[in-house]
């Protein structure tokens, strides 16, 4: 499931050039710094900063499998060709079919990440129609202002009747 942020949540952006930023020390933190957190029983969440999507479960995933790389003993390797036929490769599949989620954990996960996708578009549509407004209100406000400016002739006031030109009025000369 993922967590709404809230007061005791600490948010960390992870901008596109991968750099990880810690929003309440206001410093960039590493993978390393992110993994004592958990293990201070910190409440973490990682933000793509970009797409606001929360990566936080990719990016625990990443501390682990750095931590693999680091670890003086590998998992047997009947368990991990285990993982990779069972599982098509991927940890959280393997262990879901040995039954450590609740059955519609999967499921969950992935409409929750349908719904957040989902809302995270329709805000974006939101503002790009309110800006998208807003600039048609300022167009047609310049260009009223505009074609009021070009009605009145050179010398005349504004409150001015304007002259009838010839062939400008409706009964147009013949």
């Amino acid at each position: 499931m993922t967590s709404k942020p809230n007061s005791k949540v600490k948010i960390i952006k992870r901008y596109q050039n991968r750099k990880l930023y810690d929003t309440q020390q206001s410093c960039y933190v590493t993978l390393d710094d992110i993994a004592k957190m958990i293990r201070t029983n910190e409440e973490v969440m990682v933000i793509d900063n970009k797409s606001k999507n929360d990566i936080t479960a990719a990016t625990l995933t990443q501390i682990i499998f750095e931590a693999e790389k680091k670890a003086s003993q590998y998992a047997p390797l009947f368990t991990l060709r285990e993982i990779i036929q069972n599982g098509n490769g991927s940890i959280s599949g393997y262990l879901a079919k040995l039954g450590a989620f609740p059955q519609d954990y999967m499921t969950k996960q992935q409409v929750n990440t349908v719904v957040e996708n989902a809302s995270a578009e329709m805000k974006q549509n939101l503002e790009n129609r309110v800006a998208t407004a807003a600039t048609r209100y300022n167009t047609d406000t310049t260009a009223k202002v505009a074609a009021e400016k070009a009605t009145v002739l050179p010398g005349l006031q504004q409150d001015e009747e304007t002259p009838n030109l010839p062939g400008s009025s409706l009964g147009l000369n013949n």
